[in-house]
């Protein structure tokens, strides 16, 4: 008992004693390094995104769609895509869209015209769809354009929704349509005003 005594009054051994006595007592599992030790959600921003090869392929899959319903050296006519809500407005991004969708018409081989004009003057809204105004009547016999490339969005909580139409000119029948959508980063929040 002396001998016992005289080891736990050393100072380093009692420290050891101590160490071992309450290792066994706790356990030995370390905790996992990604164990949270705060329950915090974690809010990731969505990553920014290039809306041209969005906008590109869905291009791609409307030129397949069209097929032979217009002819490559029929006039197609883009025009700014609006906001669904108002159908009056548009923004950077719609023209921007629509612009990047053309140009996949052109490397397509399809014939597209460029004319700068608001796009209320283009397009409103009517029984449900597009249809064309006076002015687009007026501009087709002048241009002589077949379709209008035309499109709307919408803007949600984290997404914006694109709706684009290739319309024939003639008689309003769509010839072709894409629904495709992209995280509403703040990039594409600023490009909406």
């Amino acid at each position: 008992m002396k001998s016992i005594t005289r080891t736990l009054a050393r100072p380093g051994l009692i420290g050891v004693w101590l160490s071992l006595a309450l290792g066994g007592c706790v356990g030995t599992t370390p905790l996992p390094d990604s164990y949270p030790l705060v329950s915090v959600p974690i809010h990731t921003p969505a990553p920014e995104i290039d809306p041209g090869p969005v906008a590109q392929q869905a291009a791609d899959v409307m030129i397949q769609t069209l097929g032979d319903k217009l002819h490559e050296r029929e006039v197609i006519l883009p025009a700014s895509f609006v906001d669904e809500g108002t159908f009056e407005k548009s923004s950077p991004l719609g023209r921007l869209l629509a612009r990047q969708m053309a140009a996949r018409f052109t490397q397509a081989g399809h014939s597209v015209v460029e004319i700068t004009l608001r796009s209320e003057i283009l397009l409103k809204k009517g029984a449900g769809q597009f249809v064309l105004s006076q002015e687009a009547k007026e501009i087709r016999k002048t241009h002589k354009v077949s379709a209008v490339l035309a499109g709307s969005y919408v803007t949600a909580k984290d997404r914006i929704y694109v709706n684009a139409q290739l319309i024939r000119t003639q008689d309003g029948v769509v010839l072709a349509a894409n629904d495709f959508s992209m995280p509403l980063t703040p990039n594409l929040r600023a490009m909406l005003k």
